[in-house]
């Protein structure tokens, strides 16, 4: 799913909007959405990376009272989410062995043993 609407930028026409990332603060019960722009359909199902320009947009009351009201919980499902996957990758970061090619990040690691609270 896009939106289409005609831009020109750094000399490129390009008409296809596409939502890539929705940052929600779940404590303030906010959310702001990044929509990228492509030349058409075409071009983004065959190189995600050919974004011409992108804008952010703060989602406003009716998505924040709807989406990330108490009453669904979604802010308390993607922070467990984002917890369960940390966890994970911290996992698999400790089990590097140390060498010349492989870069271990101590940070992520860091989170490999720890518990949920």
């Amino acid at each position: 799913m896009a939106l289409k609407k005609a831009k020109t930028n750094k000399g490129y026409e390009a008409e296809y909007w596409r939502v890539i990332q929705v940052n929600c603060n779940a404590d303030r019960n906010d959310a702001v959405a990044t929509f990228a722009l492509y030349k058409d359909k075409k071009t983004r199902d065959e190189d995600a990376n050919a974004v011409v320009d992108s804008y952010q947009i703060d989602l406003g009351e009716d998505f924040n009272n709807n989406v990330l009201s108490d009453d669904t919980k979604i802010g308390d499902n993607v922070k467990k989410s984002a917890y369960e996957v940390l966890k994970a990758k911290a996992i698999i970061e400790d089990a590097k062995e140390e060498g010349e090619e492989v870069q271990i990040d101590e940070a992520l690691a860091f989170f490999a043993d720890a518990i949920e609270a």
